[in-house]
């Protein structure tokens, strides 16, 4: 599994959508839920097990939802909204049943009233809902270069890679790379 102790992890409750859509790895080919078995242990060690057994139909929703908050995210770097992931992501608030409740701090919090990997998969579309309701959602972001998914820290909100020395450094060493072979042609 990645790792989370480096310095982009976002912080509560907003880790959990990060480390949802970080359990693939799209620039190595790294697939850490290939089975059933590997959602409800990740779902398990989330904090958010489904009950019963997990199948393939399942797996594919999880998928399909974890793919459609990356394409929302791709959104903070500017790309634009996919009607697919728009679409995806309120098929799995709506099978969550998400409901929102009032706490006894006079708070409000939306809670799945599903149960199995519905109401598992609803719990972090009702923190991605919350973030994008108190503004924290504009920090998480996809990196330009291999899209994993970062917290922004930056003061003005304008980080675009993962890590300025891998990702960002890449990105600059290309440029000056076809800057130097653009002079020299």
């Amino acid at each position: 599994m990645p790792r989370y102790d480096v310095p982009k992890a976002a912080p509560e409750p907003l880790a959990i959508v990060q480390r949802f859509v970080n359990t693939t790895d799209l620039e190595n080919e790294r697939e850490w839920l290939s089975t059933p078995a590997d959602l409800a242990g990740w779902l398990r060690e989330a904090g958010l097990p489904a009950d019963g057994p997990l199948g393939e139909a399942d797996l594919a929703r999880a998928h399909e939802l974890r793919e459609a908050l990356r394409a929302l995210l791709q959104a903070n770097n500017g790309r634009a909204l996919s009607a697919d992931a728009v679409s995806t992501f309120n098929a799995a608030a709506a099978a969550a049943r998400l409901s929102p409740e009032l706490d006894e701090g006079g708070m409000v919090r939306l809670e799945p009233y599903a149960h199995g990997v519905d109401g598992a998969l609803g719990r972090i579309v009702a923190v991605a809902l919350g973030a994008m309701l108190d503004g924290s959602w504009s920090r998480l972001k996809a990196c330009r270069n291999c899209r994993w998914i970062f917290h922004d820290y930056s003061r003005n909100r304008s980080a675009s890679w993962c890590s300025m020395l891998l990702c960002g450094g890449r990105h600059k060493t290309r440029a000056y790379r076809r800057r130097l072979k653009a002079r020299q042609a």
